[in-house]
């Protein structure tokens, strides 16, 4: 079908003026074949459209059928210090992935039949190497992405073992509520310091 369509092309296309024949169908199509209500009854192709002459005008173009945007479950916990009460976790983001080099609440994406708690403790447990106990829900909020969606649920958690390291973060700090304005984070994160101060 395509190779038929660019032979009728290359009969239609006027061999002096290619640019002109080309400009001319590209306002065509802006101004009488348009993708809703085309005016078909202005269009001086009009009695050889085979679009019209069948009653199909109004489903043109033919469009594919959007796939739907991914969704995904996302944690982040906020890690409170064993001994420094005033004192939580942040990571930093790897400098090559998504966002990278921004500062983040750790965690990532639920696993299948995983609750929410248990994919924070397994999250950190990957990212820092760490073990934490998770406490009580902080926040959760929508934000879309361009080519998928999250929901991000945002706990407390409760450091009770290991000494964090760099296995999937480029890096890791204490700091308290009052540190936070020296470092960069995204909007989802921004979102969930907002939550923190508020409470």
């Amino acid at each position: 079908m395509e190779e038929r369509l660019w032979q009728r092309a290359l009969e239609l296309v006027d061999t002096e003026q290619p640019g002109a024949f080309n400009e001319a169908l590209m306002d065509l199509g802006a101004t009488v074949c348009l993708p809703q209500n085309p005016t078909c009854l202005l269009c001086p192709w009009r009695s050889s459209c085979l679009a019209r002459t069948r009653g199909t005008q109004d489903e043109r173009p033919v469009r594919d059928r959007r796939r739907p945007t991914p969704h995904f479950d996302v944690v982040a916990g906020v890690v409170w210090h064993a001994t420094d009460p005033d004192r939580f976790l942040i990571a930093q983001r790897p400098l090559d992935g998504m966002l990278g080099g921004l500062w983040e609440f750790p965690g990532g994406k639920q696993q299948a039949g995983e609750s929410l708690p248990a994919a924070l403790v397994r999250e950190l447990r990957e990212e820092l190497g760490i073990e934490v106990e998770a406490g009580a829900h902080l926040t959760s909020l929508e934000h879309a992405y361009t080519h998928f969606r999250i929901t991000l649920h945002a706990f407390h958690a409760h450091h009770i073992g290991g000494q964090p390291a760099c296995l999937g973060v480029a890096g890791w700090r204490w700091v308290t509520l009052a540190d936070l304005d020296g470092y960069a984070f995204a909007r989802t994160d921004q979102r969930i310091i907002l939550a923190l101060r508020q409470e």
